[in-house]
């Protein structure tokens, strides 16, 4: 049982489409992942670097401030100004000492003693590091940390240019952005590549599936249409012969339209099995709707073909035989549904829309059930007692040999309309 069940999961996901589908994406997912923790880990690096610089300036800076006395340094404001200007010190943005409460007692820019500092994140967050915008709108690395002296504990803020190292920020960002662009495109095309290989699988299916059937409609047509033939052939002209009355007219009667039947089904499957090759002519619509409705009268005598035509001498080139054949199939559809409904008007509305010859076939049956609607141009699907499915079927065919466009709507307990929209004509 458990095996069984996973030869329908192999059968049914691990098909080339859902196998590449998958594949592409987690390969964008790990792509995207890298990029990302590539950015992540090359500025933490770039952040260590800085810390480190930064770390050097403290030890430095406590050692000054360690060896002189505070009370001078403060008194003479221009120290850590004239500091900053030594070019060993060109990474400096500007170094500060401020009390607890804020308050700057040092500053490279002395404009800047006695002031309060905007922001601390040591006193707020508790961090030693962090990014600071200056007033300039230049953003800068900013460093702080404790510096006890003897009557007060004092924290010491360093910042740092950020302009050396923005290069392989940027670098990073970039790095991020092309990989993620990447990502994004590799995705992308993993849909559209699934989507191609579903088409293709389709087509492969599609044309196994009319192999299989050409190879049937062969044998059945070689093994049954010379039978079929003699037995119409015999039927008819006993039919004709005899002087029968009762059941036994009647018998012969149903012979022949039962090898009719099967003679219309052998000619369905032989239409819908092998390609088709139209051969165009100039068509008189006109004509080719009257013949057809005179046929009809003779299978449907108690039918009524209501035609209305918006436009009259329509000529086309088209394939007559196809052509044919689709309203034919068409109406017969149209009249036996409107009659098995109990009624008898069919309606075929022919106009012309933008340079389009449109055909409309509107019955009073029964209608479609939506359930049925996306299946009724599948072979062999039908919902009639007797039907053998083929007939739309064929129709879709044939409509798509002359490029036809065919569309169908129905309502339950309403009626269906068919919709046949003829190519443009040259000329």
């Amino acid at each position: 049982m458990k095996f069984s069940l996973w030869i329908r999961l192999q059968k049914k996901y691990l098909k080339p489409k859902f196998v590449s589908l998958v594949v592409s994406l987690l390969a964008s997912v790990f792509l995207f992942l890298s990029a990302y923790l590539t950015h992540q880990s090359m500025q933490k690096n770039i952040e260590n670097s800085l810390t480190l610089q930064a770390l050097g300036i403290e030890v430095v800076l406590r050692s000054l401030l360690q060896n002189f006395n505070l009370d001078l340094l403060i008194k003479q404001k221009d120290f850590l100004s004239n500091l900053i200007l030594n070019e060993r010190w060109e990474g400096v943005a500007f170094i500060a000492l401020y009390l607890e409460n804020g308050t700057i007692v040092l500053h490279s820019n002395p404009n800047l003693i006695g002031k309060i500092v905007e922001e601390s994140p040591l006193l707020l967050y508790r961090k030693n590091t962090s990014y600071f915008k200056l007033k300039t709108g230049e953003r800068v690395f900013l460093y702080e940390q404790y510096v006890p002296f003897q009557n007060f504990k004092g924290i010491l803020r360093i910042a740092l240019h950020i302009g050396p190292i923005a290069e392989s920020l940027s670098y990073a960002r970039l790095h991020l952005t092309l990989e993620l662009i990447f990502a994004c495109f590799l995705l992308f095309g993993s849909i559209l590549a699934s989507i191609t290989i579903h088409k293709m699988e389709k087509k492969l299916e599609k044309m196994t599936e009319l192999e299989k059937w050409q190879f049937i409609t062969k044998i059945l047509l070689h093994e049954i249409k010379n039978p079929l033939a003699t037995i119409k052939g015999f039927t008819q002209y006993l039919r004709k012969k005899l002087d029968l009355n009762g059941g036994h007219a009647q018998a012969l009667d149903l012979m022949l339209k039962e090898t009719l039947r099967i003679e219309k089904l052998l000619q369905e499957l032989s239409l819908y099995s092998f390609p088709l090759s139209p051969e165009l002519e100039e068509v008189d619509l006109d004509k080719l709707l009257d013949e057809i409705a005179l046929s009809l009268k003779i299978i449907y005598p108690e039918g009524k073909l209501i035609l209305h035509t918006e436009k009259k001498n329509i000529k086309m080139m088209s394939d007559p035989r196809m052509l044919k054949s689709i309203l034919l199939n068409l109406l017969d559809n149209a009249f036996y549904a409107t009659i098995e409904a109990g009624e008898r008007e069919v309606f075929l509305t022919l106009r012309e829309e933008n340079g389009h010859i449109c055909l409309e076939i509107k019955d009073k049956g029964r209608g479609i059930e939506e359930k049925n609607l996306p299946h009724i141009f599948e072979p062999f699907y039908t919902t009639k007692p007797r039907g053998s499915g083929l007939g739309l079927a064929v129709v879709k065919k044939l409509c798509e040999a002359l490029n036809i466009e065919i569309s169908l709507h129905s309502t339950p307990k309403v009626g269906t309309l068919v919709r046949l929209k003829f190519p443009q004509q040259k000329g």
